[in-house]
């Protein structure tokens, strides 16, 4: 069971066979080169496929835990997040915004109520990878509560920028320069 996750402005969902076509609406070449398939982009039956994955995952307690991010008052689509639960007790976070909806805020109240529920569920080790040169997904995660740890190498060779969650009830200031 997918649980509904509310700050009263977004709203975390299941995904249904609905949102196929929203779903390739919010895509864009951006989407496709951050998640690795750039040139190719996504049809319905890639986006149907996901969808019955994501379900998949859950019913079997999988290591994917996949959210529709949701317009609370409207149920329109804005993006996603995916928890990724990873062998040894970490989690990675994984986070989209529809292309006609970034720049509201939308990611960033969808990965504070990922991070919310990773908690929730007994995860305190929780990471973000991020390109280094996507400065709006360093913001989101710096805005929910990650803190840049420094760069590594990816399995495919791409440098990416590790982020980590600052444990629960911890608060942190950035340093004034």
């Amino acid at each position: 069971m997918v649980p509904d996750l509310t700050d009263g402005v977004v709203i975390l969902t299941r995904y249904t066979d609905d949102d196929v076509q929203a779903h390739l609406a919010g895509e864009d070449e951006e989407t496709a080169r951050r998640f690795g398939w750039w040139p190719r982009s996504s049809t319905e039956a890639t986006v149907q496929d996901a969808i019955a994955g994501w379900a998949r995952n859950w019913e079997t307690s999988g290591p994917i835990r996949a959210f529709a991010l949701r317009e609370q008052a409207t149920g329109r689509l804005l993006g996603g997040c995916e928890l990724r639960i990873q062998p040894g007790g970490s989690a990675h976070v994984a986070y989209w915004t529809s292309a006609g909806d970034r720049g509201h805020g939308h990611a960033t109240r969808g990965l504070i109520l990922l991070l919310s529920y990773a908690r929730s569920i007994g995860f305190d080790e929780i990471e973000a990878h991020i390109a280094p040169d996507n400065h709006a997904s360093c913001r989101v995660a710096e805005k929910a509560g990650f803190r840049r740890s420094g760069p590594f190498t990816a399995a495919d060779g791409a440098t990416m920028i590790r982020y980590r969650a600052v444990p629960a009830g911890v608060r942190w200031v950035r340093a004034r320069r």
